[in-house]
């Protein structure tokens, strides 16, 4: 017999993602974890229905609109609870987040044990005995997380617990949901389920990914608290007595865990909210019998930091250096987050008409996009060449002699790089010619004004995002039509196979005002639409990327941050803009509040005339659990700052909890959501 009922403390994954969610890098210059040991220091402690205790005072809260199974996101800016459909608050209960019905289970049973995965970017629950999974944003609707073949009809699955590695420790029953428990592991890498524990139920890993909490009958038949290594070895009993324990949870410092306990086997029963010194073995009270209707199912909020920083040169041709210093590898050198270089884009650095599609180019071919005068390389372009890559590896020319005169060419080449000059009658052309470079059967094609650099380069960031698996490419409309070139190339592909995706108005009327004779008479398409720069950048944002970590920001008047931040994030998340120099867009602060539970880094491109820090400022706090839990970091010239560098980390001087600045989130799978915007046209 199950003893109560009980949820699971919040996941804290941040480093495997899903198979079917892509491949995995780390993002430049962003502060993964530095509040110190994830996940950083104890806040309250929350209960089911929203009672907040302060385990210092002593001293009671409650939280509107939250429900049963309550549990913390991973830096301790929302807080998950079921109330029917599951869904997500601030911690002061507003701007919630419904996630949509889950589909594809056996059952429609009430959903349960909710927990966050993969550093916030996912929610993982039980519903009927069996696992299910959907993003923390609520951008799809969830579906079984276990393969069918590890998950039969025949078991009860429920009490997942996710760990830093995001091994997922469940509670499993065969035959019934009656039967005897035991506590398994699943590697979503491997496509694994093995056992760890046997007669042993509702695990919670620690913080750190090492151990697991757990709940097992002692000889006398009474429910305690046992801990246990993550292959099940050096199992230790926390608790005694005639009382019974349950629904364990550990502290965000992974020196305590808090329970719920019993006084007698029902959950209806009196019972406090008590904690244990994993050390000592010293039990401490959180709450009294006169709150036992309110209590229960506790877990510890982490007050985590997040990050804002700044990548940004002496002018705006310089940021662009910057930003490839922020984002690649020294030849012959290996930094902690940074990448190997395996090719270079060049644009003219006074015309943005032909660096708008830089960005995707660059994701696909795994490089960064340097800024140069249309006459020849500048000495700074020419240095970071060097730094960046190897002889022999392609520099990519954008644009004719027109645009990079073949003097330009000729001092590549001279520096032992392939000079591949991409080009074609004009801009729109040269765009063609750059996406059929990108790929020659593409998945997903955005259409952009040529002259809108902002809908562009959001798009490019997005085309270029799965790297060099990407298979989209950015074609350029002339404000409500299209080109020959641009015609002919949509119409040798198969609106079936190609998403097409026009980006504002004018690209939308563009496409659907264009006759194409190989398609069908009907076709779909998906228009993203906004009505601002900073609305229309969230758009594409919340079309293309499920629950990011990390997100890059530019000012909308300013084209070469945008083309420096589109290269520099493009393969780690979404490129918004904000319209002001001086104030956040509110559409990206929105936005930001919305993705808090994933996104743990913001950062911005160009000096404090593009954006100002109150802007970054904004952005810190929205993101988090408030303004007091997120740091800055300035990447001038796109340097780690000395304190915080990878050699004084590696050698321990120094060290302390803002070190880490040198970490990096995780590249996130590309996973657009097309349902919504599906449009049908018959031309």
């Amino acid at each position: 017999m199950r003893l109560f009922t009980r949820r699971r403390a919040a996941a804290l994954a941040t480093t495997v993602v899903l198979a079917t969610a892509g491949a995995l890098a780390t993002a430049p210059g962003a502060v993964a974890d530095d509040a110190g040991p994830w996940p950083g220091a104890e806040g309250k402690i929350l209960n089911d229905g929203g009672l907040l205790v302060d385990p210092v005072t002593g001293k009671t809260s409650s939280v509107p609109n939250v429900g049963s199974y309550a549990t913390w996101a991973p830096d301790g800016s929302r807080l998950l609870s079921v109330s029917g459909q599951i869904s997500s608050v601030l911690p002061n209960g507003t701007k919630k987040i419904t996630l949509p019905w889950a589909q594809g289970l056996r059952s429609s049973a009430p959903y349960e044990d909710l927990t966050f995965w993969n550093g916030g970017r996912y929610v993982v629950f039980a519903s009927g005995g069996q696992l299910a999974y959907g993003p923390s944003d609520a951008s799809w609707a969830p579906g079984p997380l276990l393969p069918a073949n590890l998950e039969p009809a025949t078991v009860c699955d429920s009490e997942p617990s996710v760990n830093v590695n995001g091994l997922v420790a469940f509670e499993r029953r065969a035959g019934s949901c009656d039967a005897a428990a035991g506590v398994y592991l699943y590697d979503a890498a491997a496509k694994t389920v093995k056992l760890a524990l046997a007669d042993a139920e509702q695990p919670a890993w620690s913080p750190d990914g090492t151990k697991l909490a757990f709940v097992r009958k002692d000889t006398d038949g009474n429910p305690q608290i046992f801990t246990a290594k993550a292959d099940g070895t050096d199992v230790k009993q926390l608790t005694t007595g005639p009382r019974r324990y349950a629904a364990p949870s550990w502290s965000p410092t992974g020196k305590r865990i808090v329970f719920d306990a019993h006084t007698s086997p029902n959950s209806d029963d009196v019972h406090t909210v008590e904690y244990v010194d994993t050390a000592t073995g010293e039990l401490t009270p959180v709450t009294d019998a006169t709150n036992s209707s309110r209590v229960g199912n506790p877990s510890w909020q982490p007050l985590r930091k997040n990050s804002t920083g700044r990548v940004w040169g002496a002018n705006a041709y310089l940021t662009a250096t910057a930003s490839s210093r922020w984002t690649w590898n020294t030849v012959g050198h290996s930094e902690p987050g940074l990448m190997n270089a395996k090719s270079a884009v060049l644009v003219n650095q006074d015309d943005p008409a032909y660096a708008v599609t830089a960005p995707a180019l660059a994701g696909r071919k795994e490089g960064p996009v340097l800024m140069t005068q249309k006459t020849g390389l500048s000495s700074t372009t020419k240095n970071e060449l060097k730094r960046t890559l190897a002889p022999g590896k392609p520099v990519y020319l954008v644009g004719s002699a027109s645009v990079l005169d073949n003097a330009v060419a000729s001092q590549v080449k001279a520096l032992g790089y392939v000079p591949v000059r991409l080009t074609g009658a004009d801009r729109y052309a040269t765009s063609v010619t750059v996406s059929k470079t990108i790929t020659s059967a593409p998945k997903y094609v955005f259409l952009a004004g040529g002259t809108e650099y902002r809908a562009a380069l959001s798009a490019a960031a997005a085309a270029g995002s799965d790297g060099s698996a990407s298979a989209a490419g950015v074609v350029l409309t002339n404000g409500n039509k299209l080109t020959a070139s641009v015609q002919s190339y949509l119409n040798s592909l198969n609106p079936d196979k190609t998403m097409i995706i026009p980006v504002g108005s004018a690209a939308a009327y563009a496409l659907t005002h264009t006759s194409f004779p190989r398609w069908p008479s009907t076709y779909s398409y998906y228009p993203i639409s906004g009505t601002t720069d900073g609305s229309l950048s969230v758009a594409i944002a919340l079309f293309w990327w499920t629950a990011p970590n990390m997100t890059g920001l530019a000012y909308s008047g300013a084209w070469r941050d945008g083309v420096s931040a589109a290269s520099a994030v493009n393969v780690f998340g979404p490129l918004l803009w904000s319209s002001s120099a001086t104030a956040l867009s509110p559409e990206v602060n929105s936005y930001l509040v919305r993705e808090s539970a994933s996104v743990n880094s913001m950062v911005g491109f160009g000096g404090t005339g593009s954006l100002a820090q109150a802007e970054l400022n904004t952005a810190g706090a929205s993101m988090s659990a408030g303004s007091a839990y997120f740091t800055y970091r300035p990447y001038y010239n796109g340097l780690v700052p000395a304190a915080t560098s990878a050699r004084a980390l590696a050698a321990g001087a120094g060290a302390d909890a803002s070190d880490a600045a040198v970490q990096r989130p995780d590249r996130i799978g590309v996973q657009p959501n097309l349902a919504p915007l599906r449009t049908l046209h018959r031309q």
